[in-house]
């Protein structure tokens, strides 16, 4: 019997009815807290700019939740008036395109040199200041500050300086080190600034989480602190209902979005190469998303076209079931340095499915030890040619061998990780 619940505020920029796997992370540690005995309390941003919208995530906002939103400055308003730019901004907008033009250039340089460490640096004093009126009201025992974007991180600092109370730093992922980092043409002035800042968020927090080893022994380097490993998840009750319908296409699945650094121009070789042989007419490749440009150019190189299908963003529990109605699931992880420790959430959606699993990747990855470990899939490196695998799942599935992963990978439900969660709360008051 858990008694009275002790209580957590959660900064958080990404809330529903924002979409993604930074919000899946914070959404289901509120859900599973309670059990747990701590109550969340939300700090988001009022009218946020996402990437992606899923309303159908407000439906898994708990009751009596206590949610603050305050208000916020977005660059990335300028960024559309000079533009011309409609609708969400997609998450590959910093990567570097081959039609960008002079405004898309310009914005890029500005958004990397005046605003340190990102984008959202306008929300910072409103978290100090509206955080210090939610903590006299609430009381709260503990901070837990999940991001990126990683600017949340100096806001919540400073609050549990003024707060005096304990603070846990959630990074997703590396700060510095991260992989769009290669993308943004930053001065000398704004690594250094934004080094600094982030040496001083890992000096100061009183725990440091991030969702894999890799990442943490990149920050453990730079600062020694008390650091802990909780990768993303998945939630079992999200599977429950969804039945696989037959279909007479080889079905091959990637859910989210894709980068410039994540083009698969290998894979898409392959496919082409299948297309023409052994397998015309029978795949089919579906993108639930955004892509980068670059990706559907290297799409009609290889004369794909004709078995591609391109979606927007689906809600979650729609986009769950194409995963769940996949014959392979497609993964790639980002070709840039320091990538061995990524560990993108829906690694762990495609797990919950217990469909195949394709990764392509570094082979000594975080990833790609978890797939091997689990038995869900293969890593294949960037420049490895994957059509034999194609082929032997191929020929497996359409001689109805198919059979879903025994991955036993309980460890990495949602429940599970947030009962690791409340034992590092827990640990610090």
């Amino acid at each position: 019997m858990i008694g009275k619940l002790k209580k957590v505020l959660i900064i958080t920029y990404y809330w529903p009815p924002a979409g993604g796997p930074g919000v899946q992370r914070v959404l289901k540690f509120v859900k599973y807290l309670p059990q747990f005995g701590w109550e969340p309390v939300i700090l988001t941003v009022e009218n946020g700019e996402y990437p992606a919208i899923d309303k159908s995530l407000l439906n898994e906002i708990p009751d009596g939740l206590k949610v603050y939103k305050t208000k916020t400055f977005e660059p990335f308003l300028l960024y559309k008036g000079l533009t011309g730019h409609k609708g969400n901004i997609p998450t590959h907008v910093l990567s570097k395109s081959s039609s960008e033009s002079f405004i898309q250039k310009a914005s890029k340089w500005a958004r990397a040199n005046i605003f340190i460490p990102d984008a959202r640096a306008g929300w910072i004093s409103s978290i100090v200041k509206n955080g210090l009126e939610i903590i006299e009201k609430e009381k709260p025992d503990i901070i837990l500050s999940s991001s990126p974007p990683h600017s949340l991180q100096i806001g919540a600092m400073k609050l549990a300086e003024k707060s005096r109370l304990k603070w846990i730093a959630d990074l997703r992922d590396p700060w510095t080190d991260g992989f769009w980092q290669k993308d943004l043409p930053r001065t000398n002035y704004a690594i250094k600034k934004d080094k600094s800042y982030e040496h001083e968020v890992l000096t100061r927090a009183d725990g440091v989480v991030a969702v894999s080893k890799s990442i943490i022994e990149l920050l453990s380097r730079k600062v020694k602190n008390n650091y802990h490993i909780i990768p993303n998840g998945y939630d079992e009750n999200d599977f429950k209902g969804i039945e696989k319908s037959p279909s007479d296409k080889f079905r091959i699945v990637y859910s989210g979005s894709l980068r410039e650094s994540q083009i698969p121009h290998k894979f898409f070789e392959a496919l082409s190469s299948l297309n023409k042989k052994e397998l015309i007419g029978k795949l089919e490749l579906n993108f639930f998303g955004t892509v980068h440009p670059d990706c559907i150019k290297s799409i009609t190189e290889n004369n794909l076209n004709s078995i591609v299908k391109f979606h927007n963003y689906l809600p979650h529990d729609q986009v769950i079931a194409k995963m769940v109605n996949a014959e392979m699931l497609l993964l790639t992880i980002p070709n840039v340095p320091h990538n061995e420790g990524i560990l993108t959430g829906k690694l762990f959606e495609y797990i919950g499915t217990k469909n195949f699993i394709l990764c392509i990747g570094p082979a000594n990855g975080d990833a790609a030890e978890i797939i091997k470990n689990l038995h869900s899939g293969e890593t294949v490196e960037f420049n490895d040619n994957p059509e034999e695998i194609i082929l032997k799942r191929y020929h497996q599935w359409s001689n109805n061998k198919s059979e879903k992963v025994d991955n036993n990978a309980e460890v990495f439900t949602r429940k599970n990780l947030t009962k690791k969660l409340a034992a590092i709360f827990d640990s610090q008051i």
